[in-house]
C-alpha cells in the first residue's frame, strides 16, 4: 500500500513509524493467549505484531484495498481480517479479550457509536487499549483525514461512559534522557531559556498522544516504555540524506555545465571566431569612450 496520509505503511520512517511500532509493542504485552480486535487495522503490520503472542487476531478496516493486502500478506491460522466500520463492527457479542484502536477515533463523527461497538464486542472482563492525539498539541492543521479531536478530559469521560475503569497514559517521540521507576507520575523535565531553571510538569499533559486502558474490571498494571528506534531511520537523518542527496545533483549539474563549457572552448567553431570575438570587443570598447 501507498502512504496517504491517512494510514500508516511500514515503508515510512521517521517519528511516525516510532511512534506507531511503540504502541503495537506496547499493546502486546497484554495480548499472550487472548482472541484480539484490531480496529483500523490498515496495512495489517499491526495486526501481524500482536499475533506473535496473541491466540488469535482479527484486523477490521473500513477499506477493502486494506483488507485485500493484510490478507494477502499476513493472514495465516491466528490472524483474519474483515472489511468495516469501527462504528459497525462485524463480529458477535462477547467475541473478543482484547481491543485495540489506534489513531482512529479521530477519523470518526460517530465516537460514542464506536464506543458502544467496542464495549459490545469485549468480553464482560475485556480490555480497550486506545490512542488519540492530544488536541492542546497535536497540530497537524491539513490532516483531512481527522474530523474530531479530543482534549484530555474530553477524551476519558467519553472512555468513562462506557468502562468504569480507566488508566491514561502519555506519548512522544522526543531526544533526551530517560529516567524510568515504579513509583509515582513521571515527570518531564525542561530547561529555561531565559534563565537556565528547570521546569517539572507531568508528562501526560505535555504527550503528543493519549494511550489508554479502560475496563470494567480490574486494569493490569503498566510500566513506562522506551521504544529504541534505530538513529539512522530518525527524521533527523532522512532530512540529512537528502540534503546530501540534494548537493550530490547540484554538484553533479554543475560539473555538466563545466564539461559543456570545456567542449565549447575546444571546439573548431569557437576557435574560428575568435577573431570576430575579438572585433566586437574592440568596437564596443570605441563606442564606450565615444
Amino acid at each position: 500500500m501507498e502512504f496517504t496520509g491517512e494510514r500508516f505503511v511500514p515503508q515510512c520512517q521517521g517519528e511516525i513509524a516510532a511512534e506507531h511500532y511503540h504502541r503495537y509493542f506496547f499493546a502486546s504485552g497484554f495480548v499472550s493467549g487472548k482472541r484480539v480486535l484490531d480496529i483500523a487495522s490498515g496495512e495489517g503490520y499491526g495486526t501481524h505484531i500482536l499475533a506473535q503472542s496473541a491466540a488469535h487476531v482479527t484486523g477490521v478496516d473500513i477499506s477493502p484495498e486494506a483488507v485485500a493486502n493484510a490478507t494477502q500478506k499476513y493472514a495465516g491460522d491466528r490472524i483474519a481480517f474483515l472489511q468495516g466500520s469501527a462504528a459497525v463492527i462485524p463480529l458477535p457479542d462477547d467475541a473478543v479479550d482484547v481491543v485495540v484502536s489506534f489513531e482512529t477515533l479521530e477519523h470518526l463523527c460517530e465516537q460514542e457509536a464506536m464506543l458502544s461497538e467496542i464495549r459490545r464486542v469485549l468480553r464482560q472482563d475485556g480490555l480497550l487499549i486506545i490512542s488519540t492525539p492530544n488536541k492542546n498539541l497535536y497540530r497537524r492543521d491539513n490532516d483531512r483525514f481527522h474530523v474530531r479531536e479530543l482534549f484530555r478530559k474530553e477524551f476519558v469521560d467519553l472512555l468513562k461512559s462506557r468502562f468504569a475503569h480507566v488508566s491514561l497514559l502519555g506519548q512522544k517521540v522526543m531526544y533526551g534522557s530517560l529516567l524510568s521507576g515504579t513509583d509515582g507520575e513521571t515527570l518531564l523535565l525542561r530547561q529555561r531559556e531565559e534563565d537556565g531553571a528547570v521546569e517539572r510538569m507531568p508528562f501526560t499533559e505535555q504527550a503528543r498522544y493519549f494511550i489508554a486502558l479502560a475496563a470494567n474490571g480490574p486494569l493490569p498494571p503498566t510500566q513506562s516504555s522506551f521504544f529504541d528506534y534505530p538513529l539512522e531511520k530518525s527524521d533527523l537523518t532522512a532530512q540529512l540524506a537528502e540534503l546530501q542527496e540534494r548537493h550530490n545533483a547540484a554538484q553533479a549539474r554543475r560539473e555538466a555545465v563545466e564539461a559543456a563549457y570545456t567542449a565549447v572552448l575546444a571546439s573548431r567553431s569557437w576557435r574560428a571566431t575568435a577573431p570576430l570575438r575579438r572585433l566586437r570587443h574592440l568596437l564596443k570598447g570605441k563606442r564606450s569612450k565615444s
